[in-house]
């Protein structure tokens, strides 16, 4: 399985283009601290998936967000 990882911006709009780092694991991706990321868990559920799942960096790591996500339609 590999993980497909953004950085995730107030801004993004429907046509702005985005561009996903793929890694075998999340520890292999060093994260900026405070910096909200999308993070999906494979090609399949980037494509597919309603909603977007976010996660913040937290030192070098990731964590993801409880109760916060984004809806795509």
């Amino acid at each position: 399985m590999s993980y497909y990882i953004a950085p995730q911006s107030g801004t993004l709009m429907v046509s702005d283009l985005v561009v996903y780092r793929v890694v075998k694991r999340l520890k292999d991706f060093k994260a900026v601290d405070g910096k909200r990321y999308r993070v999906f868990k494979s090609k399949k559920d980037m494509t597919e998936s309603m909603t977007v799942p976010i996660y913040y960096g937290v030192g070098e790591a990731l964590k993801k967000a409880k109760d916060e996500f984004v809806l795509r339609f």
